[in-house]
């Protein structure tokens, strides 16, 4: 473990018989429900947010051989996720340069190409997206085939993950400045050497944020979990602190009264406890005790959502048992937690926002770091930088 997150351990550790801790807020407070349903909010979210930051699209070791191509539309636009021959991520606009026709059709499934071709005219790219080869050339005398490539979107990988600036009129992205002290935390936790197991995308009838608010509180992990994985938790307090615009969380495990007699270097991040990193605006990674999740959330509505499930593992997973295993995981934690519990409940609370039964919804104290999240969201909606 790194400074940081040694520290959040021992204060972990030394609050866990506490009622309450230090990181609560003095009073509650309340908030608008518009912000879950309002065309005109989500209209500036994707606007101000969504499109000037580095968003997480997933691990890049899913386009683990070079060929390999994602099509998948996220926040409205058209994106190819390819490995080109030199092995290079690229991020790329899925709409030929000739008649905007699209690459790629099908969403989301992993394919091997040697190029791209346009199914209309049969224009052709290199999978850095340079225009290869355009039939009848001599009916285009004029065209510069060196600018119609297909448009890229600055991206790059770090820490094993692939990072886009969703906005074809973008022309960097500093992933390391957007992570700010969280980008030590990932380069401790070494995901660069882990691989692709599974991923799910679906669409949810749900807000954006009702997600990013369900991973940002442990309150109703005894609750609403209950099912699932609430006996593998303590009911103490968790410890949680904002790092910039994002935020780090661990909670304890029901093996976390081992760690008090052991020693800090012996304490498992793991094991022990279960680290949430919040990566601003709409990623969680969440550290499993043999795998990682990540998720993602890309509005499609006000009410509705694009939810990216990727799990990732130290192992590659090649024998019959690792795979059972891993697919048990990927079932309990996609099907048994994410969805049917998670998603289910921003769900519910999507379909009573906007009914009037509440003219504001409450934040206790101990949900202080929503009330940060929402209050970053909303500076950056009036003009913060």
């Amino acid at each position: 473990m790194n400074a940081p997150l040694t520290r959040l351990f021992a204060r972990l550790l030394a609050e866990m018989n506490e009622v309450e801790n230090t990181e609560w807020d003095a009073t509650e407070s309340r908030i608008d429900p518009r912000v879950y349903y309002d065309p005109e909010i989500l209209a500036r979210e994707k606007n101000l947010i969504f499109r000037r930051m580095p968003l997480c699209l997933g691990h890049a070791d899913q386009l683990r051989e070079p060929g390999s191509v994602i099509a998948r539309d996220l926040l409205g636009l058209p994106l190819l996720i390819t490995r080109d021959r030199a092995g290079e991520v690229h991020v790329l606009l899925n709409a030929c340069r000739h008649r905007g026709a699209r690459m790629i059709h099908a969403q989301n499934e992993r394919c091997q190409q040697s190029g791209l071709s346009c199914p209309y005219h049969a224009w052709t790219y290199d999978l850095n997206g340079t225009l290869r080869g355009v039939p009848k050339p001599h009916t285009f005398p004029g065209l510069d085939k060196a600018s119609h490539g297909l448009r890229r979107l600055p991206s790059a990988v770090r820490h094993g993950l692939i990072w886009a600036v969703l906005d074809p009129t973008a022309e960097r992205i500093d992933v390391a400045a957007h992570l700010g002290d969280l980008d030590d935390d990932l380069q401790t936790l070494g995901l660069g050497s882990h691989f692709f197991f599974r991923q799910r995308a679906q669409t949810r009838t749900t807000n954006w944020k009702l997600m990013m608010d369900a991973f940002q509180e442990t309150y109703h992990i005894k609750r609403l979990h209950a099912p699932t994985i609430a006996p593998f938790f303590t009911d103490v307090n968790p410890a949680g602190e904002p790092v910039g615009r994002h935020a780090r969380i661990l909670v304890g495990r029901d093996r976390l009264a081992e760690a008090r007699n052991l020693p800090p270097e012996a304490w498992d991040l793991r094991k022990h406890a279960t680290l949430t990193h919040v990566i601003f605006p709409n990623s969680l990674l969440i550290y499993h005790p043999d795998s990682t999740s990540h998720m993602a959330m890309f509005p499609t509505a006000p009410g509705e959502m694009s939810f990216v499930h990727t799990l990732f593992t130290p192992e590659d997973a090649k024998t019959e048992k690792q795979i059972a295993h891993w697919d048990r995981n990927f079932a309990m934690i996609d099907g048994g937690v994410f969805s049917a519990e998670d998603l289910f409940i921003s769900e519910e609370i999507q379909s009573t926002v906007a009914s009037g039964a509440n003219d504001s919804l409450l934040f206790g104290r101990q949900e202080h770091l929503l009330r940060r999240f929402h209050a970053n969201v909303a500076a950056l909606l009036n003009g913060a930088d």
